[in-house]
């Protein structure tokens, strides 16, 4: 059935003076003592109005409508009065609980209410305040007495007007008119029978932000660090736990707790990073503050960049338009890009030899080999000998070559060593990256050449031999690349 709410102003003092107790002769025996059906601390304001009741005019001023002060009405969850049982559950939202010795409370218009038969003590949830029946969201609240003993009657059958009794609620005794407007009740259901005092206050709306490492490396320690502020004042909150965790679960999750200092900061440190590299390069990280009775619960969350390195090696390429039969020789023998956040070692079997009309190479052999703990790669390629006879130039000799380049977060690094002959005469090689020997107009030939790689955070590609001509010839003799990525 829909209801009319009206609210009344005014009249306070009038209803507050109805309120006072009254002797208890005058009550039904054995009432319970009734609390306010709401949280210890709440404030709700009754009060009845025109209508509240049959239509002679009746037990208008034994029915209350209840709304919070302060807080939201809608939602607010039922508390049962005093201790009994559920005695029925009907339209529109009622519960009736009976509290034994004849006493039943009755609370309409909820939500999600607690099902026929079940026992309660004071305090204990019994359902929501809504707006079942079609009326605005508030409690309907009344408190009856099965005066001739037969009982509470059952669903179908309405109560008489000798059963409505005046409500007392916390020892007072609410006798309201619509007239008398409203009156504000402060709950202490459930506080142990003390004072509620005031309200324990809402939580506190909190902010966290990410500051520790963003790039870490595999091998060494992460740190990882968060900030935990107020919303609203940007105050920082201290002496609470913020929980880490690095990496997700199609790798390796590795977790860490700290504690917030007086700045708010909370660190701890993930011991030996050990994370997956993805295609990205980053690995995921969730701050987590989980809450509590002050504050409401935050979190942050980044993508760290995870230190990698790649590196790559190879013997010999050559390209060589000659007139008649063009000679192509592919990186011999080759490694092949390595990117790893791992450590490992990569070389495939050396190469016996390359035998070519213009180019011979003998011991050729290729390898990469990275660590962790910072992120280090060093690739290596290693000839025993070679020669190159292209048409016009004179011979290149070369014995005993090894290049090397090496890369970490911190530095790249490349050498060279061999030995040169040009036309049968040792070359003295100064130790100066990228040395040129000008071979006139047929070709140039540069030994130790470093070019940085691009892309990365450091890197170097080390050609031991490189061979050049106008007419197209390209030859390199030994080449190591090696490469940082995600350092900061």
């Amino acid at each position: 059935m829909k209801r009319r709410i009206v609210m009344v102003l005014g009249g306070v003092l009038a209803a507050a003076a109805l309120s006072a107790p009254t002797a208890a002769a005058e009550d039904p025996p054995d009432r319970p003592d009734f609390k306010l059906p709401f949280a210890c601390g709440q404030t709700w304001e009754m009060g009845t109005y025109d209508g509240h009741g049959p239509p002679d005019g009746s037990q208008e001023d034994k029915r209350l409508d209840m709304f919070q002060v302060g807080g939201e009405t809608e939602g607010a969850s039922v508390l049962a009065s005093a201790d009994g049982y559920v005695q029925w559950v009907g339209d529109p939202g009622v519960i009736t609980i009976d509290h034994g010795n004849g006493w039943f409370s009755q609370y309409v218009h909820m939500t999600d209410r607690i099902a026929k038969g079940t026992e309660v003590k004071e305090g204990d949830f019994v359902g929501k305040v809504g707006g079942v029946g079609g009326v605005v969201p508030h409690l309907h609240y009344q408190q009856m007495y099965d005066s001739d003993g037969n009982g509470y009657p059952t669903e179908g059958n309405d109560l008489g007007p000798d059963e409505l009794e005046h409500p007392v609620i916390q020892g007072k005794k609410y006798q309201l008119t619509p007239q008398d407007g409203k009156v504000e009740v402060k709950s202490t259901n459930n506080c142990g029978g003390g004072d509620p005092g005031e309200p324990d206050p809402e939580p506190e709306a909190t902010t966290l932000d990410y500051t520790g490492d963003e790039s870490i490396s595999n091998g060494a320690d992460a740190v990882l660090s968060a900030v935990l502020k107020t919303k609203e004042a940007d105050e920082p909150v201290a002496g609470r736990e913020v929980a880490f965790e690095l990496g997700s679960d199609d790798g390796t999750v590795q977790t860490c707790e700290g504690e917030t200092d007086d700045k708010g900061r909370a660190t701890c440190k993930v011991e030996v990073a050990d994370q997956k590299l993805t295609q990205d390069g980053t690995v995921p990280l969730t701050a987590a503050f989980a809450g509590d009775d002050v504050y409401v619960k935050s979190k942050d969350s980044a993508d760290l960049r995870l230190q990698h390195v790649q590196g790559r090696s190879y013997g010999l390429a050559a390209e060589v338009p000659l007139p008649l039969l063009p000679l192509s020789i592919d990186p011999t023998p080759d490694t092949g890009t390595l990117s790893t956040a791992q450590a490992q070692t990569k070389g495939p079997e050396c190469a016996e030899n390359v035998n070519a009309l213009v180019l011979n190479a003998d011991a050729l052999c290729a390898e990469v080999a990275t660590e962790v703990g910072p992120s280090t790669v060093t690739s290596t390629a290693t000839v025993a000998d070679a020669t190159i006879g292209l048409p016009g130039l004179p011979v290149v000799g070369i014995s005993g070559l090894t290049a090397q380049s090496s890369s970490s977060c911190t530095a790249s690094t490349g050498s060279v060593d061999l030995v040169l002959t040009v036309a049968g005469t040792p070359v003295e090689i100064p130790d100066t990256p990228g040395y040129e020997l000008d071979l006139g107009l047929t070709g140039k030939l540069v030994i130790n050449e470093q070019i940085p790689v691009e892309g990365a955070d450091e890197g170097l590609t080390v050609n031991a031999v490189h061979l050049t001509t106008p007419a197209g010839a390209d030859v390199v003799i030994g080449s190591s690349t090696s490469s940082a990525h995600h350092c900061a």
